[in-house]
């Protein structure tokens, strides 16, 4: 790449352009190192390839949370260990910096039409798959048409129904044409580029080779125990790569992952909860990184059936659960809100947000019977524990919240395979699920209320739902498409298809050792710009 079309580095460390004014709430994100006197851990007993040690000549940083990948197709992907990796081996057309502010990568300009019904993409010249083959304008169509052509791919909700048409316009220039004005379509631009060329060469299954035009190339993948990446060092942004290699280790257990942690033999870890995080602080090896976050974790209740088809059954829920308590004492972290839209995004309802339901067991009680429920009936309440903070602690108190109410809950811990399948399916009655509707709430609004994709099956007994975001996402006029999306908020509210339990708090333990770590608002561990110390 020639020193015309060189990418200068920012003050954060990163490359990316970023766009100009936003109205994202800029939020602080703060890195506290905490005390001295380090806290005993046991060594592991698996010797781990790396541990995040100096291996000669060469660098290795390890990271490490309680699930693995569930697919290698980054257009599959959907938790933020899968899209933390797929981050690492892919560049998108645009990204988020680490406070939320939308970014340039492979996009080195961008237009949308007067009318709303196009977006125009300039590309980065000069950028090379790990292949070897170019990055053009055919690899943008090649990634979005797969989508096109695959709409019940998890990303193709964004672009379902609305965009029609990608062409390249020329080499360097690429055009979507959309069915119907789109103006928040613009932050749904972050899909990993695909690469054409390894597609012609190993077919269908291309993705499992991570061919992209990250800093790092795929090395290999042992499920439920690592995968490795080794640097790209051709990569286009020069001087981002630092590292040789980065191993992601799958360790469910959240006191072992904390001992690796404290051993040295991982060097960050995310998902901690406030008192981790305290007892972690300690160790004069590690520092805490925290960053008030944009997501939200909430029960979905499955309406299709009874009992939660009828709304006072959910607000019997609502009622029996103080989640100021959950906030507090439990995973002493976040915040509890009301509403699902971040300040800073369009749609923001301060008044919804602060309006937090108050725990009243009386009244709880009151719409249990109003709903016509039986003392004792049989509620079966399912969620993976390995994805958040104390999750499991959380929804044991929500589990016995409900059984002073009057059910009797099953509560079920499966494997996040296991889980997305329960929740796609309907196989439950109540179940987690995070939201995240930071920037642009269409995304989130579209993949759970519209396409029900994990088991929020609301439009079922609601259609107007679906008309409602529809309308919101083709608004040109500003002031009305933010009146629309505090309408669906207030709907949601009121009707109640799923519970906001609170706000998140994103924490992670990183050893000192590694520089260049900054905690992001959407929780993703981004560490391909990190280093490391001996």
């Amino acid at each position: 790449m020639s020193d015309q079309n060189a990418v200068e580095r920012g003050e954060s460390g990163l490359a990316w352009d970023r766009l100009g004014p936003t109205t994202r709430r800029r939020f602080i994100v703060g890195s506290i190192r905490l005390g001295l006197g380090a806290v005993a851990a046991p060594v592991l007993a698996e010797a781990l390839i790396g541990c995040g040690q100096l291996r000669g000549s060469g660098k290795t940083l390890t990271w490490s949370r309680g699930d693995d990948l569930r697919t290698q197709d980054p257009q599959l992907i959907s938790g933020l260990m899968e899209g933390t990796i797929a981050r690492v081996l892919y560049d998108p057309l645009m990204d988020t910096d680490a406070k939320g502010n939308q970014v340039k990568v492979l996009a080195t300009d961008w237009s949308m039409a007067e009318d709303g019904t196009s977006y125009t993409f300039k590309l980065q010249p000069g950028v090379k798959f790990h292949d070897g083959s170019d990055f053009d304008a055919d690899s943008v169509v090649f990634t979005y048409q797969r989508l096109l052509d695959n709409p019940t791919f998890q990303h193709a909700s964004s672009f379902k129904g609305v965009l029609s048409k990608v062409t390249a316009v020329d080499p360097m220039t690429v055009r979507f044409d959309l069915a119907k004005p789109n103006p928040g379509l613009i932050t749904s631009f972050t899909e990993p580029i695909l690469c054409p060329a390894a597609f012609k060469q190993y077919g269908a299954d291309f993705f499992k080779k991570g061919i992209g035009t990250g800093p790092f190339k795929y090395n290999s993948w042992t499920p439920n125990e690592r995968w490795i990446g080794d640097a790209n060092r051709n990569y286009w942004v020069k001087g981002m790569v630092k590292l040789d290699q980065i191993i992601f280790r799958s360790i469910r257990e959240d006191a072992t992952r904390i001992a690796a942690l404290q051993s040295g033999e991982v060097d960050i870890i995310d998902s901690l909860s406030g008192d981790q995080a305290e007892q972690l602080g300690k160790d004069s090896n590690v520092s805490i990184v925290r960053s008030p976050a944009t997501n939200e974790l909430a029960i979905t209740f499955n309406v299709r059936r009874d009992p939660f088809k009828n709304k006072d059954a959910r607000w019997a829920v609502a009622y029996a659960i103080d989640t100021n308590n959950i906030v507090t004492n439990i995973v002493k972290a976040g915040h509890a809100v009301g509403a699902s839209i971040p300040p800073g995004t369009i749609g923001y309802d301060d008044a919804l947000f602060k309006k937090v339901i108050p725990y009243d067991m009386a009244k709880a009680k009151a719409s249990f019977a109003q709903a016509g429920i039986k003392p004792g009936t049989k509620i079966s309440f399912k969620l993976n524990p390995a994805w958040f903070a104390k999750i499991k602690e959380a929804c044991e108190y929500v589990g016995n919240q409900l059984q002073q109410l009057g059910f009797q809950v099953d509560m079920q811990f499966l494997e996040p395979g296991a889980y997305t399948q329960a929740r796609k399916t309907g196989d439950f009655d109540m179940c987690i699920q995070e939201i995240g509707r930071a920037n642009n709430p269409d995304p989130n609004f579209t993949i759970l209320y519209v396409d029900s994709a994990f088991g929020n099956f609301y439009k079922e007994i609601n259609p107007n739902i679906v008309t409602m975001i529809e309308q919101a996402r083709s608004e040109l006029d500003q002031t009305k498409r933010d009146n629309d999306y505090k309408q669906i908020q207030q709907v949601l509210y009121d009707d109640l298809p799923e519970l906001i339990l609170y706000q998140e708090e994103f924490i992670w333990g990183v050893r000192k050792r590694v520089t260049g770590f900054e905690g992001r608002t959407g929780g993703d561990t981004r560490v391909y710009a990190c280093d490391v110390t001996s």
